[in-house]
């Protein structure tokens, strides 16, 4: 990638700012060498960083940041209490609260009458291909937003936007469990870089 390419001119001016005596402008050519997408780059963990492209902990640290202030600020843009109706909305929200992350993270949304959300509950997090969620924890989750409607959400860090079998297992589970406590499962979205999908609205379930 050119020196003069904006990704490059910006990872340049980070890396220099962590690190003022680095040669940021090799670093920033090494980080992003054989690289498909720019954001490789802020997805890798900050060791690795190091590792790559000899920086600084402190210049691995920033760049390790980056898409954690991109997450805040995506969730941010989407207002307060979004209204998430569609499977559209509910990618728009997760796609932003789930970029970048390098593991599984399963989200419940929980939501009053008009699906606007009152609040969004991390239920678990793992490894690369899965996370332990408890039915019991999305019961409560929801009980305590007093939530009419509800939605999970996971993210697929290896990129694949098909639902696996525990996937669809989990969402046939949470859906009745969360009707005993009148509350309606609306979807289950996946989240990967290319898009999300929702398992109810693809007929999975």
């Amino acid at each position: 990638m050119p020196e003069n390419d904006p990704v490059c001119r910006a990872l340049t001016n980070l890396i220099s700012a962590s690190d003022p005596k680095a040669d940021a402008a090799a670093a920033a050519q090494k980080l992003l060498e054989g690289k498909k997408r720019a954001w490789d780059v802020f997805e890798m963990a900050a060791e690795d960083l190091s590792a790559q492209a000899g920086l600084s902990p402190q210049s691995a640290q920033a760049i390790d940041l980056v898409d954690e202030l991109c997450r805040y600020a995506g969730v941010e843009r989407l207002g307060e209490s979004p209204k998430l109706d569609s499977v559209k909305a509910l990618g728009a929200y997760f796609g932003a609260l789930l970029l970048g992350r390098r593991v599984e993270y399963c989200y419940l949304a929980c939501m009053d009458a008009r699906h606007r959300l009152i609040r969004c509950v991390l239920l678990g997090r793992g490894t690369l291909d899965s996370s332990p969620v408890h039915l019991r924890d999305i019961s409560q989750a929801a009980l305590r937003c007093g939530a009419v409607y509800a939605a999970l959400a996971h993210n697929h860090p290896g990129g694949a936007l098909v639902p696996s079998a525990q996937d669809v297992e989990l969402t046939r589970r949470a859906k009745k469990a969360l009707k005993l406590i009148d509350v309606s499962l609306t979807e289950h979205v996946i989240v990967a870089r290319s898009g999300s999908v929702g398992i109810i609205e693809g007929g999975y379930v």
